[in-house]
Parts: C-alpha cells; structure tokens; sequence
C-alpha cells in the first residue's frame, strides 16, 4: 500500500505545495496532465520499488533527491554532462537511503511539436493554480528584458518534507524560436520563500532541436558552450560544489555559485513556432548533493 500525498495550493507564493515527506513510504502523489505528458511524484524508502506504467506510453524518470538502485541513477548527471533519463523496465527501485523522483510518461497524445500555447494546458488537482503567464509579465516589475519575448512560464510544485521544508521548486516553461531565457547566474540572496538552489533542467520538448543550455564568462560575451539537450534529457550542474560532499557551494549572500549560463532555443526555417518545453527542477540547497 501506498501514501497519497497531500496537495493543497501554495498561500505565500504561486502554485501547488505537495507533501511529499508525510507518511510511511511509499508516498505518490495525484497525477497531472500536460499536452499529453503525465506527471508525477514519488518517494520511496530504502530499497523499495514502484511499478511503471509502461503500457501508457515512453516512462522517463528524473531522480530529485537520493539514489535509484534500479536503474542506477542520482540527481544529478555529471558536471554539463547531458544524459537521457528513460526507463524500458517495468519497475525502479530505491537504494539504501531512499528516493524521491518525478515519472514522466509521453503518451501516444503527445505532438511531435508544440506550436502553440493552447496546446499545453495543466489538468488534475488544482490546476487552475498551474495557469501560464508570460516571462514578461513574471517579471516586468524587476527587469524589461523579457518584453515582447514569446515566452512562458506555470508556477509549477512544490515539493515538501515531513516538516514542510521545501525540498524543490519544479515548475514548466516555454521558449519560442531564438528565445534568449537570459544570461544569469542566480546570485540574487535567497529568501523566506525563494530558498537558495542547485538547479538542472529536464526537457519536455526541443522545437528546433538545438535548443539547450549554455555557458559564458560574461553577459554579452562573444562565445558561448553549448550544450543542446533532446526530450527526456537533463544536465548535469552547472553550479559550483563541494567534490567531497556534493553539497552546493554558497556565495557570501547564501545563495548558490553559478558561473554566467542560460537556455537559448534554436530557429529552423519551418513556418510557425516551435516551442522548447522544459522542466526546472530547483532542488533547495539542504537537499541537493552531487554523488557519483
């Protein structure tokens, strides 16, 4: 028998909290829908497994916090090291520590290619708190750069420990075509409700197929390193960490050490928009390791 999670949306920022830390393991949470993809959460105690819905579609699983035995996966892949997450098997189970991940599964639904907004629409609990906005409007009262810019973000999950700490931030955004997301390093001092993270990236969609992550000494830098990533891929840190004990090093401000990086989406000369779809999974400094 397995724990359902409770979910509720978030008060004191946008939203849905999800507990994924009460209860006996296994815990799972409801199941969300986007533009054919299927959502979902899970944690497992040590050396527990969970049954894939294999019949359903391509299941691919992202590990957030802890180790998988089966497949042997962690967190995070090695530094800018991109690798794809898929799993054939019928099931995953957990290592010695336990584990949290996300499932991902493509159903026959999904679009080869989202060309427009409408195409991405949240369903399950609570959706209605899941509604995209622009980057623009996310952000007009802090910065113009995005102005005009086709982009998109939702507000995404929060997943939450037994003590209602936040483990990660893992929320959904778009870029059009030659999109620019910014060059950033997250160095901006955390907050009661913006909690210092190690990032990585998932991708839903690539439009183009070039789209993907990069880095560079400096905004407005000539060169860029490019690492284009494909549907179910994620990275590995890009952040600064302790090759000791994985843990994320921290600027004098708290927040985490990122060198300059960003996502730009690629251009083809296909009529019409192609959108990158990807998930960001802001897993909170407490909780993040780095492990072979």
């Amino acid at each position: 028998m397995s724990t359902t999670a409770r979910v509720e949306v978030a008060r004191e920022r946008p939203g849905l909290n999800i507990s994924m830390g009460e209860g006996p393991a296994p815990v799972v949470s409801d199941v969300w829908t986007l533009g054919g993809w299927t959502i979902q959460f899970v944690r497992l105690g040590p050396g527990q497994g969970f049954e894939l819905a294999q019949a359903k579609g391509t299941v691919y699983v992202k590990v957030v916090a802890g180790r998988l035995a089966e497949p042997d996966r962690s967190a995070y892949a090695a530094p800018k090291v991109v690798r794809d997450t898929i799993v054939v098997a019928g099931h995953v189970e957990a290592g010695p520590q336990g584990a949290l991940f996300t499932v991902f599964t493509a159903t026959p639904a999904v679009a080869s290619r989202v060309t427009s907004m409408s195409q991405l629409r949240f369903g399950g609990p609570h959706a209605d708190a899941l509604r995209w906005q622009t980057f623009e409007d996310r952000f007009k009262a802090v910065t113009p750069y995005f102005d005009g810019l086709d982009a998109h973000l939702a507000p995404g999950f929060h997943l939450l420990d037994a003590d209602g700490a936040e483990i990660a931030h893992v929320f959904v955004w778009t870029a059009g075509k030659g999109v620019d997301l910014s060059t950033h390093n997250h160095g901006r001092a955390p907050g009661p409700t913006s909690p210092a993270f190690a990032e990585v990236h998932w991708v839903i969609h690539n439009g183009t197929g070039s789209g993907g992550m990069y880095e560079t000494a400096e905004p407005g830098a000539p060169t860029r390193d490019r690492y284009p990533m494909q549907r179910g891929e994620e990275h590995g840190p890009f952040f600064e960490f302790d090759r000791d004990t994985g843990a994320p090093r921290l600027r004098d401000n708290g927040a985490v050490a990122y060198p300059w990086h960003g996502w730009e989406a690629g251009t083809d000369d296909a009529e019409g928009q192609a959108y990158d779809v990807v998930a960001a999974f802001e897993i909170t400094a407490p909780f993040a390791r780095v492990v072979a």
